[in-house]
């Protein structure tokens, strides 16, 4: 929607504070020489991070604390449509369907540099996975998953799911998924986890102990975002062993070790959606735009499935309503994606 011929007027989702969701009309420019301007199809909200930022209780000195300044603009996980672009742009033209790191809102301006051409076999529903698909690759990587390995993934959400999936491809023999939720757990199974745990991880080292005939695990994944939990995944790994911290909390004070570290000699990590190369590097080629085509090309072949993810679908006058409900309770769905084109 345009006024005056210059501006356009676009629906976006803010935080006005904490606990303040709200859902705003803001004017947006046109786009600079080198951006694309954009206008939404789906976008997918990661409850897990959202709704921290939405509640504000930050430590200081933590990455939380430096992101979110209020007012905030939540998500980062976009598949739009080019509608215009800027002089200076090259491979970009209206009408391309993109994925871009850009926060909830009807439209937006990002530059050419930071968006990606979504491929014909990949819909917009499974592009917009595509942030999470980095996170995941990321932590797979960097725990260097090798063929024959037991992993241990703590956490049956939309990062779990993922990185069990990954972990899978990457070599693994045996997925063992700890959780006390139910429904993460069933969805487990279906993508591929080889043994449930419905437990909490402190309870989990006996049936672990069994299923890897007393070897441990050989890595562990913390998926939870839970500061409890990293001391109760050293307890989960074998001599040696590595633990994988791919859920940030925002209470790092309350994250102790757990027994064995030094005398099992183990390996604690974390990953995080920007440990990328910065340009093309033959000593690392991971470059944010090879790590979103490696997904798009697993999500072709059907070794990456996430439409088992997607557990609602909302509009954007649902948003500020549906983000309160989840303060409230993050299980209520494991993957809700906004759809731009609906309107009540």
């Amino acid at each position: 929607m345009y006024r005056k011929g210059i501006l356009m007027i676009s629906k976006n989702l803010v935080f006005k504070g904490p606990m303040q969701p709200e859902l705003e009309e803001k004017e947006l420019a046109s786009p600079k020489p080198d951006e694309l301007q954009c206008r939404a199809s789906r976008s997918l909200i990661s409850a897990g991070t959202e709704i921290r930022c939405l509640k504000g209780v930050f430590e200081p000195g933590t990455n939380w604390e430096s992101w979110v300044r209020y007012p905030f603009y939540p998500g980062y996980s976009m598949a739009a449509t080019v509608v215009a672009a800027g002089a200076e742009t090259t491979g970009f033209k209206p009408g391309d369907r993109v994925f871009a790191h850009a926060p909830h809102c009807r439209y937006f301006n990002i530059p050419a540099s930071m968006a990606n051409h979504i491929p014909d076999g990949v819909s917009d529903q499974e592009a917009v996975w595509t942030t999470m698909g980095r996170i995941t690759q990321n932590g797979v990587r960097r725990a260097q998953v090798q063929l024959g390995d037991y992993v241990v993934v703590i956490g049956s959400g939309i990062v779990g799911l993922l990185t069990m999936q990954f972990a899978k491809i990457a070599g693994a023999a045996r997925i063992i998924a700890v959780d006390m939720n139910e429904n993460g757990l069933e969805l487990a199974q279906k993508l591929g986890a080889d043994y449930l745990i419905k437990s909490y991880a402190k309870e989990a080292k006996g049936e672990i102990e069994r299923l890897t005939k007393g070897r441990m695990a050989d890595i562990v994944f913390d998926a939870t975002g839970n500061p409890k939990v990293l001391a109760d995944a050293c307890l989960l790994a074998r001599k040696n062993g590595k633990i994988l911290i791919i859920g940030d909390t925002t209470e790092p004070h309350k994250q102790a070790l757990g027994p064995g570290v030094v005398s099992n000699y183990l390996t604690i990590m974390g990953a995080h959606a920007k440990m990328l190369a910065d340009f093309d590097n033959p000593f690392y080629p991971y470059t944010w735009q090879r790590v979103h085509e490696i997904f798009y090309d697993y999500l072709m072949q059907g070794r990456i499935r996430v439409s088992e993810l997607m557990t609602l679908e909302v509009a954007p006058e649902e948003m500020p309503e549906l983000y309160r409900k989840l303060a409230a309770d993050t299980t209520l769905a494991t993957g809700i994606q906004i759809d731009w084109e609906r309107s009540l």
